[in-house]
Order: C-alpha cells, then structure tokens, then sequence
C-alpha cells in the first residue's frame, strides 16, 4: 500500500508498464481499452493496433474459455483461473499461458483485468529436469545392477573354472553348489527388480491392528533414544486391503527412519480420512491417510526426485529397492505414496482408497 505522499498516477502507470506479468483490461464486450507493455510484448502487436480490437482478434487461435469468464468474472465478480491456456498470435507464434481474470468497476462500468504469464519457458525447464532425473535414475539403476550382478558371476566363473581341473568328486560338488547358490542369487535380484508379481489377497480389517503389529516389529530393532507415537483417528472404518503388503510398506518407511536417527528423535504414525484426495488425471476419491514422519535430518535433495526409483539409495549397503517395492504394493492398491522433506523433518503419506 502506497502512502498518500508518494501517490502520483504516474508513478501507477509507471508501476503498470513495467509489470513482468501481461496485464489488459477488457470492456464488457471483450474489447480491449488498456495493455501494459508486457502485454503489448506478448501479443507482438503495437499498443495502437491493440487498442479497442476484439479480444478473439488477437490471436488466430486460442482454447480461453471467455464463456466462463465472462460468467465468474464479470457477472459474478469471481476470480476465475485457467492453466496453459494454448494460443496462436497473430504472427503464428505458439505459446501456452496460465490466465487469471478479475473483475474491477469504475464509473459504474465493469471490466474484466486479464493478467497473462508466458509458460513455455517453465515448461522446457520443467521437462529438462525431469529428463536429468530420468537420466541420473538410469545411470545409478545401471551401476547397481552392474555391481550387484558382478560379485555372482565373478563366482560362478571361479566355480566353473575349477571344474576344469578338479578331479576329486567332492571338491566338485561344492563348486556345483556354488554355481548354483550364485546363479540364485541372480535369480533372486532379478526377482526383486521386477517387484512383488503376487496381487494382494484383499480382505476388510481394521488398520490399527495391522500397525500395531508393524509398531511391536519395528521395537525390536529400535533404538532406545527413538520415540514412536501413535496418532490415530478412531473413526476410520474397515479398509480393503492386503494387510500384509501395507504393513511390509509401513515396516519399511519405520526402519528407514529408525536408520536415519542415528542420535535419536521421534517418529510419528497418524492415520486420517482424506475426503477428497486429488492424483492427476483422476477424480477426487475418499481415501485412508497414513502419514509416517520423523524429526531426522532429511533426505538429501539430490534423492527426492528419483526417491521411488529402483537402485536410488544413500545407504552404504542398501539395495536400493525397499520404496520401489513400497510403491508397487500401494499401486495394487490403487493407492499413492509420496514423500515431503527438508532439514528436520521427513514424511511419507500414504494413500489407501476407501471402497464404495
């Protein structure tokens, strides 16, 4: 808020020429009476041959609903929003624009203020470094297989290698077993690559019960300095679910951070309902929240994004699979886990839709 003594109107325009964002502001009838230099930037048009045009003459193509706005913003004085809005300027320029309308009256006139942001830019960012991540997520997948795939191979060429020359029967069982024991071993991370194959075997049952017996597991390895609290909401009703596979979820969450509070802290389990739980490109569902935070120091900000990858780990001999697992088991669920963290505080939600 400006204080009288330095309010001037062109100290105003000034402040409204410069705006980054494109502001404009259109008559009841969507024709054009002001832009700021940013919206004149935008359109590629002068601000005299943007003055009085219709709005739909601004562009050969646009996907604005001027519908809706004219309905929300200018009749029903509501704020009225659309994401990546595709345009066509009168110069053939594609561009994608978030838009955000509201109405403004003077001398009883109405109008409607267009605030216009570019988005392409932030949408070849947001794309570049989702191809860094999924090239890192590659790289790191690649290593860990090719360090986890060496030790056995290593042993069974040795194996194989004195089957060569060893003539004493048992000598050469052994290295039989060897091979065998190696070639398992393979088998095996082969196994846990492709995630849990089985589909959960589903039954009603109270998850309160299937976390505490997660709870009296995970105390066993505890660490003395570690608190768990429990804060449950006793309303929640019976859940369809393989009990078994969310509790091998929730065991693995817990260890994670019992491992990260080298010095102690606390870990929380809270369970609510989630009424209209948002993922996108589904409708809104009623869900079962079950939310795991602990107080430790974080997961490092170079992990956050491929957290669910397989291979992706910190530890010094993880495997790296235990939350891609997580997320296989929630998915048969047609669930959703994801993770917020920062320096003191880590969170995992998991979401467990509630059946009809």
């Amino acid at each position: 808020m400006l204080s009288e003594t330095h309010f001037n109107s062109e100290l105003l325009e000034s402040i409204w020429k410069n705006l980054s964002t494109a502001v404009i502001l259109l008559d009841r009838d969507f024709k054009l009476v002001y832009a700021n230099d940013s919206a004149s930037e935008l359109l590629g048009l002068g601000p005299k041959r943007i003055i009085n045009q219709p709005f739909d003459n601004l562009f050969n193509y646009h996907s604005i609903d001027l519908k809706r706005i004219a309905q929300y913003s200018l009749f029903d004085g509501v704020d009225c929003h659309q994401h990546r809005a595709d345009v066509v300027f009168v110069d053939s320029r594609h561009a994608k624009l978030t838009i955000s309308t509201r109405r403004i009256s003077s001398h009883d006139e109405n109008y409607i203020l267009f605030e216009c942001r570019q988005m392409d830019d932030e949408i070849r960012h947001d794309q570049a470094s989702n191809q860094m991540h999924q090239y890192q997520a590659a790289r790191n997948l690649i290593r860990g297989l090719a360090h986890e795939i060496k030790n056995p191979l290593g042993g069974i060429r040795g194996a194989a290698q004195l089957l060569q020359y060893e003539v004493d029967q048992q000598e050469r069982d052994q290295c039989a077993e060897l091979i065998i024991e190696q070639a398992d071993r393979l088998r095996e991370l082969v196994d846990r690559l492709l995630g849990p194959n089985q589909l959960p075997h589903k039954s009603y049952g109270n998850i309160h019960q299937a976390l505490e017996s997660v709870i009296k597991l995970s105390m066993l390895d505890n660490n003395a300095n570690i608190t768990l609290v429990k804060d449950y909401d006793p309303s929640i009703p019976s859940v369809y679910i393989d009990q078994s596979k969310i509790q091998q979820v929730v065991l693995n969450i817990i260890r994670n951070a019992q491992q990260a509070l080298v010095d102690g802290g606390e870990i929380r389990i809270k369970t609510r309902i989630n009424h209209q739980h948002r993922r996108p490109g589904k409708a809104p569902k009623k869900t079962l929240l079950i939310q795991i935070s602990d107080n430790g120091p974080g997961i490092d900000k170079s992990l956050r994004e491929t957290l669910f990858y397989p291979m992706i780990t910190n530890k010094e001999n993880g495997s790296g699979l235990g939350l891609s697992i997580a997320q296989t088991l929630v998915d048969q669920h047609d669930g959703h886990i994801d993770c917020d963290s920062w320096p003191g505080h880590t969170e995992f939600n998991i979401y467990l839709p509630f059946t009809d």
